[in-house]
């Protein structure tokens, strides 16, 4: 997904919370992760992939805000039933390994892509050590003017 569409999907955060939640009341261990800008992408060459989807296309400009970068945000899950679970409340997932025709693809809106690696592809990493933590302009921006619209606000 788009850092855009992750961090302001609110179904999406309530999930993570509520999931969160449960795991810490029951001592599990957590088997799931978000990641904002992670490099893994390009280090498997999945970037290549996404540029080739219908999200990417319904999605650009949030993706790149105008920028060199690639806002990507993705969760990381060891748990492919919690994945798939995800996918079908949050809608349409398209998946890197099928290739649509390009006809068909501008016909849908895609939610997001889905996709699976293996850990031995990442060099005997955790694609946790693959976080560039790089944040979308717009997020920051949108976040600093409403703290300060309400210092304004206040000291008016």
């Amino acid at each position: 997904m788009s850092q855009k569409d992750f961090v302001q999907n609110q179904v999406l955060e309530e999930i993570l919370r509520e999931r969160t939640n449960y795991y810490v009341s029951k001592n599990k261990t957590t088997d799931f992760w978000t990641l904002m800008s992670p490099t893994f992408i390009k280090e498997l060459g999945i970037d290549k992939k996404i540029i080739a989807t219908n999200f990417y296309l319904q999605h650009e400009e949030e993706i790149t805000s105008g920028t060199n970068h690639a806002f990507y945000a993705s969760l990381v899950s060891l748990d492919k039933d919690f994945i798939n679970w995800i996918q079908l409340r949050l809608g349409y997932f398209e998946n890197l390994d099928k290739t649509i025709d390009s006809k068909f693809q501008r016909e849908y809106v895609s939610d997001g892509i889905a996709g699976e690696f293996l850990l031995s592809d990442l060099k005997n990493t955790s694609p946790l050590d693959y976080n560039a933590n790089l944040i979308n302009p717009d997020l920051i921006l949108k976040r600093y003017k409403s703290v300060l619209n309400l210092s304004y606000l206040s000291n008016n």
